[in-house]
């Protein structure tokens, strides 16, 4: 177990510098608390308080200890030397609320953790229970820094004495896990890092779906992956680097997609019906003519950048996760291919200037879509704030727009216009409407709003969240019966089962204002293909006009294996589709650490769809895939001291 001088680095030290393993020997056991505490009451609320208020990150500089620099080892040979813990900044401010003194880490880069890793639902349960108040959900992909940076955070909490014994035990069964995956982070400036390594057979048993703009969609949240009848094969790997405040990644997959059929005369007939305003201008939709089985290599995510003051500059191809929910934030999730890019975002919380307690992160993006059609070559932008407002209440901001494209030229008056002017689409001409391809429209501009809250008193209990959406609003609170709702309630631990957890979620694309059906939410007269990359929606996979309801609940037997069991059903307006859908899925999710180097995941659903419009009758699948990742850990120095 680690003295206490070592529990009293700050995070960058620990995970910016060649430490002793300072993980538990057992899972039952913990670090000596980060402070000295005087003994405490009990855990009343105030009293709670005023011990959180107690850990460094909220400490007097004057209190904060010494670093016992003996502690530090020597690296091993080939490695590069990390900043020195005896080096720091005489500008270090231990009062900074949420970073433990960040200032060293903040010179180095570090890349993101992918957002299918088991890695994103672990933290998000530690701070469920209580233990990462600063975390900032509704701005993800997380740096592997920012992973770690929680993770220290939640071990300062759970020693607290007025954390419970069961949420002590809890936590110990989570982030051994943690510690496991993203220690090595400690090592990796100057290094090439051999990420992951996997294959993922799958399989669909019956008709699929595999177009959620319009009808539905078999599997959710799969990067935009093959989706049909038939088998499929995906293969992987994954690397990253870093170099002083440098940082590159790579994942790149070999997929194998059975194909889909053409649609036939009626169903292309109605796509054109659903996506096109007749007389104005609309060009003609183009049949579908189906895919055959193929084959075709394709990067994940493909990027690099530069990092600087806990913030980042990135170029490439990569995710946006912007919002709270597990079903799919409705604004950017993992149900499409990711973008291509240029980000700067804030890598970590940032106090706000003389209100310490209040944190903030910004999101700012600049990037194309790809597969659009109505017009070809659009482009989007976004800008995104969240704040955590104490320790348990988070709000964001979001406003996001599809501009420019074909026929939208790329000019500085079109970039004005779409961030700065007022108007609506058409409301220049009087009328409130214009043609296809307007080359003065704004752009389809959008916005969100979301928050997570802890339940006082069920703070490490209850969680309640929601991400709401608009399209030519300015925000959905200015005009929430015009929005799209997506609503949330989670419990981290269910009574009598300290090891289950439980989350239900609702969504609607039909807003309670009016049913438009789908030529409103998610689509626009100037883009057709609007919140598309790919064909997939870039959100939620919902659809349009669409009202959905998923509960799930997992035993967790620690952060890497667990198992769990879903339900969802959802169902399409008939203002929309003739007849309407009702879609409804059963599946369950399993995954298994085998050893520290191998993971496997399972999946396997039972859907039963009936799309009047789309096939006659009532239809169903069986559908599952295996997954097996290899973790090699095999790192090469980039150069030598």
């Amino acid at each position: 177990m680690a003295s206490s001088a070592l529990t009293f680095l700050p995070s960058h030290c620990q995970a910016q510098s060649s430490l002793q393993d300072v993980r538990p020997s057992s899972i039952a056991t913990f670090r000596t608390p980060t402070a000295a505490l005087p003994d405490a009451p009990a855990p009343t609320p105030s009293a709670q308080s005023d011990a959180y208020m107690s850990l460094p990150l909220f400490r007097n500089p004057t209190s904060a200890p010494a670093i016992d620099t003996a502690r530090v080892l020597p690296l091993a040979p080939g490695w590069s030397a990390l900043p020195s813990l005896a080096s720091q900044s005489p500008n270090y401010d231990p009062t900074d609320p949420t970073i433990y003194g960040q200032e060293n880490a903040d010179k180095l880069g570090s890349t993101n953790v992918p957002m299918d890793s088991w890695v994103y639902p672990a933290l998000e349960r530690l701070a469920a229970l209580g233990l990462i108040p600063s975390q900032s959900i509704a701005i993800r992909p997380w740096t592997r820094q920012e992973c770690l940076r929680q993770i220290t955070e939640a071990e300062d909490i759970v020693d607290l004495p007025t954390t419970s014994p069961s949420i002590q035990t809890e936590a110990a069964r989570l982030i051994a896990d943690l510690h496991d995956e993203l220690d090595s982070e400690a090592r990796a400036n100057n290094t090439a890092t051999l990420e992951w390594v996997y294959a993922r057979p799958g399989v669909i048993v019956g008709p699929a779906l595999a177009d959620s703009y319009h009808f539905g969609q078999t599997w959710w949240n799969d990067f935009g992956r093959p989706l049909g009848r038939g088998t499929s094969l995906i293969t992987g790997v994954s690397a990253r680097a870093t170099s002083g405040r440098f940082f590159i990644y790579g994942r790149e997959e070999l997929q194998h997609g059975p194909g889909d059929p053409a649609y036939t005369a009626a169903q292309n007939q109605l796509i054109s019906t659903l996506d096109t305003i007749p007389n104005f201008g609309d060009p003609p939709i183009q049949p579908f003519l189906g895919t055959s089985a193929f084959d075709r290599a394709r990067p994940i995510e493909m990027y690099a950048g530069i990092a600087a003051a806990g913030n980042s500059l990135s170029f490439g191809k990569q995710e946006l996760f912007w919002g709270p929910t597990t079903m799919g934030p409705i604004a950017f999730s993992s149900n499409a291919e990711p973008t291509y890019n240029l980000r700067y975002v804030s890598t970590r919380p940032h106090p706000v200037p003389f209100v310490p307690f209040i944190t903030y992160r910004f999101d700012i993006v600049f990037g194309k879509l790809s597969g659009h059609k109505y017009p070809a070559r659009p482009y989007y932008n976004g800008q995104k704030v969240d704040f955590n407002l104490g320790q348990n209440l988070e709000i964001s901001f979001t406003r996001w727009s599809i501009f420019l494209g074909q026929g939208h030229p790329m000019t500085f008056a079109n970039f004005d216009r779409n961030l700065f002017s007022f108007d609506s689409t058409g409301s220049y001409v009087g009328n409130g409407s214009s043609f296809f391809g307007d080359p003065l429209d704004p752009g389809d501009r959008k916005s969100n709003f979301d928050f997570r809250y802890r339940l006082p008193f069920l703070e490490k209990l209850v969680t309640l969240y929601a991400d709401g959406y608009s399209d030519d609003d300015p925000s959905p609170i200015d005009a929430p019966r015009r929005a799209v709702w997506n609503p949330g309630i989670y419990f981290a631990r269910l009574p009598w089962l300290p090891h289950m957890d439980l989350r239900v979620e609702a969504v609607s694309s039909e807003i309670l204002h009016r049913d438009f059906g789908g030529q409103f939410v998610f689509w626009n007269n100037q883009y057709l293909d609007a919140n598309t990359n790919k064909g997939f929606l870039l959100g939620n996979a919902i659809g349009r006009d669409g009202r959905a309801i998923e509960a799930r609940s997992g035993y967790w037997f620690s952060s890497r294996t667990r198992i769990e069991a879903g339900y969802r059903q959802n169902k399409g307006g008939t203002v929309f589709l003739p007849g309407g859908s009702t879609i409804t899925d059963g599946f369950v999710n399993a995954s298994y650490g085998i050893s520290r180097h191998w993971q496997a995941e399972f999946f396997t659903q039972y859907e039963r769809f009936l799309i009047p419009a789309y096939l006659a009758g009532a239809h169903h699948n069986t559908s599952g895939w295996i997954d097996i990742t290899w973790n090699p850990e095999i790192h090469l120095p980039l150069h030598k001291q």
